[in-house]
C-alpha cells in the first residue's frame, strides 16, 4: 500500500495525519472495489479506525472523494507550475511537457490513475482549477495561431477523454509510448497536423529530460 499522504503529513498535527491515513486507505479500497461500490466501513476497516473517527473529518464518502481528488490535483499541478514557469515560445511544447510530467507522476503513484478516472466524473468540481489552467494554456496556442481548433466545451470534453484514457492505461511497461501517444492525440485535437504534433512531442519531451 502506498503511504504517500501519510508521509506527506509527517510532522503535521493529528487531524492532518489522520486524513493522510484515510486518503491512502481510500485509494487502496477504491482500487479494489471501485468508488461507487466502496462502503465507508470498508475504508475505516482498512485504516484501522472507527467510523466515528471518520466522521470527525468528513461528513460522508462523497466529501472524502472530493477532498482526495483536490489533494491529488494539487500534488500534480503544483510541481507542474513550478517546473513549467517558463515562457516557452512554442506553446505546443508546453502542452507536451505538462502532460508528460503529469502522467509520469501518475505512473509513480499507481493508485492515482484509476482514482482520477473514476472521480473525475463523480466529483468534477474538484478538478476545476486543473481544467481552467489547461484551457488557458490552449487559449494561448489559439491566439498564437499554433492551434486551429474551436476552443469550446465540446473540445475540452474530447481532450479530457483522451487524457483520462491515457491515465487509465499507462503503466511502467508502456509508459513512454502511451504518454507520447496521449500528447500527440491532444495536439491533433487542438488542430495540429499529425507530422507537426509528432515533432512537438519529441521536442517537448526533451525539455524535461
Amino acid at each position: 500500500m502506498s503511504r504517500y499522504f501519510q508521509e506527506l503529513s509527517v510532522g503535521e498535527n493529528k487531524k492532518i495525519r489522520t486524513k493522510g491515513v484515510l486518503f491512502d486507505s481510500a485509494l487502496v479500497v477504491f482500487g479494489e472495489y471501485g468508488i461507487s461500490n466502496t462502503r465507508l466501513e470498508d475504508i475505516t476497516r482498512h485504516a484501522g479506525m472507527a467510523n466515528a473517527t471518520f466522521y470527525n473529518h468528513f461528513k460522508d464518502k462523497d466529501e472524502l472523494v472530493q477532498a482526495l481528488a483536490l489533494a491529488i490535483g494539487t500534488e500534480l499541478l503544483t510541481p507542474l507550475e513550478e517546473r513549467l514557469a517558463v515562457d516557452f515560445s512554442e506553446i505546443a511544447l508546453l502542452v507536451v511537457a505538462a502532460n508528460t510530467l503529469m502522467m509520469n507522476a501518475v505512473v509513480e503513484q499507481e493508485s492515482w490513475g484509476n482514482f482520477l478516472v473514476q472521480s473525475f466524473y463523480l466529483a468534477p468540481s474538484s478538478y476545476g482549477h486543473v481544467i481552467t489552467r489547461m484551457r488557458d494554456m490552449f487559449g494561448i496556442g489559439v491566439a498564437q495561431g499554433v492551434f486551429t481548433c474551436i476552443l469550446d466545451d465540446f473540445l475540452m470534453d474530447q481532450v479530457q477523454s483522451v487524457v483520462l484514457s491515457g491515465l487509465r492505461t499507462v503503466d511502467h511497461l508502456n509508459r513512454e509510448s502511451l504518454i507520447d501517444r496521449t500528447s500527440e492525440n491532444v495536439l491533433r485535437l487542438l488542430g495540429m497536423s499529425p507530422a507537426s504534433a509528432k515533432r512537438a512531442v519529441g521536442k517537448g519531451r526533451a525539455l524535461i529530460s
